[in-house]
């Protein structure tokens, strides 16, 4: 696994842990808004599994938890192996992912590798490719769910989340109908979009266009509980 960098501690990665996050480099979708354009090519430096291990180790009683994130973690072959370390070191897991692996989800989770999953809902179905590229094909992202919702029913214990960044030309009416097209999900976190420092230059137009406020979302929050009793409360 190829993985670019390490964040050594954070409170918001893994809601209600200290965490500490491995980024992957590589992602086969192509967001236009992407924070981590960086890691989308393999572009980046490489730690490797030993300097992993032992920065694992030396944190054990004081972070709770390792998250891997990306780019795109499914994407790596050796992924088990690194959720397998952390487990035997006694942290929880959590994978964010773009669900476009459902199949390496299966077996992570068939595994006992999880213990938590973050799962990115990007547009309406309709409208994926637009927003996540050519490479995004939201049949997967659907088997993901699906995937989720059958395990949390196994595993009382699981935790699972879809997410949702506001990026621009994302409306109203998107919003309303991705809460709409989900079944009720776990906990489904909206991200209020910021405008990233690397993009490319034909989407400069989409990227500068204003995105949906927290007042706006805050407005129309009763609505979006009545389809999602488990969003995350805009303040």
């Amino acid at each position: 696994m190829i993985v670019s960098g390490i964040e050594g501690s954070s409170f918001l990665d893994y809601p209600g842990m200290l965490s500490c996050v491995l980024f992957t480099q590589g992602c086969n979708y192509d967001c236009f808004y992407c924070h981590n354009r960086a890691l989308i090519g393999h572009k980046n430096g490489f730690i490797g599994y030993q300097e992993i291990e032992s920065f694992l180790k030396k944190r054990v009683g004081f972070l709770q938890a390792v998250v891997i994130s990306g780019g795109e973690p499914t994407l790596h072959d050796s992924l088990p192996q690194y959720f397998s370390l952390a487990k035997s070191l006694g942290y929880l897991a959590k994978l964010d992912t773009n669900g476009s692996r459902p199949g390496v989800l299966l077996e992570l989770l068939e595994a006992g590798l999880l213990d938590y999953v973050a799962l990115d809902v990007k547009a309406p179905w309709a409208r994926y490719r637009e927003i996540a590229g050519k490479g995004a094909d939201p049949v997967n992202v659907q088997r993901c769910v699906s995937l989720l919702q059958e395990y949390q029913l196994m595993h009382p214990s699981f935790q699972w989340e879809v997410r949702t960044t506001l990026a621009p030309t994302l409306m109203k009416e998107d919003l309303l109908e991705i809460a709409g097209m989900l079944p009720e999900v776990n906990r489904w976190a909206l991200n209020f979009y910021r405008t990233p420092k690397e993009y490319k230059e034909e989407d400069g137009m989409r990227i500068n266009q204003p995105a949906l406020s927290e007042r706006e979302v805050f407005g129309m929050q009763e609505r979006l509980l009545l389809l999602q009793p488990n969003l995350k409360r805009v303040r």
